[in-house]
C-alpha cells in the first residue's frame, strides 16, 4: 500500500472507529436510565412470578407499592421487603422505588425509612399533600414546605431521596405546579426531588405546560410515562388510552429528559380494566405493560 492509501486507509479507518465509539456511547448513555414499571395493576402476581415477566419484557424492575393496599403493607415491610428483593434479584430484577404513604418526619417514618434503605431502596415516593378549600391556600402551602423541609432532613440524615409525584386533581397540591415551585425551592434535589409524571402534568397545565416543565426541571429527579386524550361529545372529559395514542407523546418526553441526569422512568399503565387486577385476569396487565413498554423502549 502506497504512503498516500495508507494514510487515507488510517484516516478513514480512525473516523470509523470514532464513530463506533459515539454509537457506543450514545447507546450507553440512552440505557442508563432504568426503565421500570409501576407494579400496583399487576401487584397480585407472586414476588418470583413478577420477576419473571419483568425479565421477560427487557425492564429492570419496579416501582414497588410498599403502602395501604400495597403489595405490602407498611406494618409489614421488615419481614416482607427483604423477600421481594431477593426474589427479585432472581430474574435479575430491583425495587428501585417505593411507592409508599410517607408524608411527614417522625419516628415511625424513620424507622420505615430504615428499613427500606436497608434492602437497597434508596428512592420513595411520598404521599401526597391535599389542600382544604374551606381554609386559605397560601398558608396551606406553608404548612406544606414545612413538612417537606422536616421530611428532606430525615432523609439526608438516612441517605434516602424522597419523590413527589405531580398528581391531577384539584385538591391535590403540585396539580398546576406553582406552588411545588415553592416548596421545593433551596432543597437539594439528592435528599428531595419531583416525580414529573407526563400524563397528568399535560392534563392540568394544558397550553402552559413549557411554563409547568421550566418551574419545576431542576427538581426532577424521575419521570413517570403513561397517557390520555380529552374525550366525550364536548371534549370534557379525559380518558386513560395506552401510551403514544394520546397527549403523550415522544416528543413530550424528550423536552422532559433533555439535560437531566441519570434517573429512573417509571412506566405506569392506567388505560386498563382495572386499577388492580384480581389474580385471575392479572396476565392481562402484564401484557398491557409489554404493550407500552415496546413503545417507550423506542424513546429511550
Amino acid at each position: 500500500m502506497s504512503g498516500m492509501k495508507r494514510r487515507h486507509f488510517l484516516t478513514q479507518s480512525g473516523l470509523a472507529a470514532v464513530g463506533v465509539g459515539l454509537a457506543k456511547a450514545d447507546a450507553s448513555k440512552a440505557s442508563e436510565c432504568p426503565l421500570i414499571l409501576f407494579e400496583k395493576p399487576m401487584q397480585t402476581l407472586g414476588y418470583e412470578q413478577m420477576g419473571e415477566e419483568l425479565a421477560k419484557m427487557g425492564v429492570k424492575g419496579i416501582e414497588a407499592t410498599i403502602r395501604r393496599g400495597g403489595h405490602i403493607e407498611q406494618k409489614d415491610a421488615e419481614s416482607e421487603v427483604p423477600k421481594m428483593v431477593a426474589s427479585l434479584a432472581k430474574n435479575g430484577q430491583t425495587a428501585v422505588i417505593a411507592a409508599t404513604n410517607v408524608s411527614e418526619a417522625n419516628e415511625e417514618t424513620a424507622k420505615f425509612l430504615q428499613i427500606l434503605k436497608a434492602n437497597g431502596i434508596t428512592k420513595y415516593r411520598m404521599d401526597y399533600y391535599r389542600y382544604d378549600f374551606k381554609k386559605d391556600l397560601l398558608p396551606q402551602v406553608k404548612e406544606n414546605s414545612a413538612k417537606l423541609k422536616e421530611l428532606v432532613a430525615l432523609n439526608k440524615e438516612i441517605g434516602m431521596q424522597s419523590l413527589y409525584q405531580v398528581h391531577a386533581g384539584h385538591k391535590m397540591a403540585g396539580s398546576l405546579v406553582w406552588d411545588l415551585a415553592y416548596m421545593f425551592d433551596g432543597i437539594s434535589p439528592e435528599d428531595g426531588a419531583i416525580a414529573f409524571d407526563l400524563r397528568h402534568v399535560k392534563v392540568e397545565t394544558g397550553l402552559s405546560f413549557k411554563l409547568a416543565l421550566a418551574a419545576l426541571k431542576k427538581h426532577i429527579r424521575s419521570i413517570y410515562v403513561k397517557d390520555s386524550k380529552w374525550t366525550g361529545e364536548r371534549g370534557n372529559k379525559i380518558k386513560n388510552v395506552p401510551l403514544d395514542t394520546g397527549l403523550v407523546n415522544q416528543k413530550v418526553y424528550d423536552e422532559v429528559r433533555d439535560g437531566l441526569p441519570v434517573l429512573p422512568v417509571s412506566l405506569h399503565m392506567e388505560w386498563g380494566k382495572a386499577s388492580i387486577y384480581p389474580k385471575a385476569d392479572v396476565m392481562e396487565a402484564v401484557e398491557n405493560f409489554a404493550r407500552d413498554v415496546k413503545v417507550l423502549k423506542t424513546w429511550l
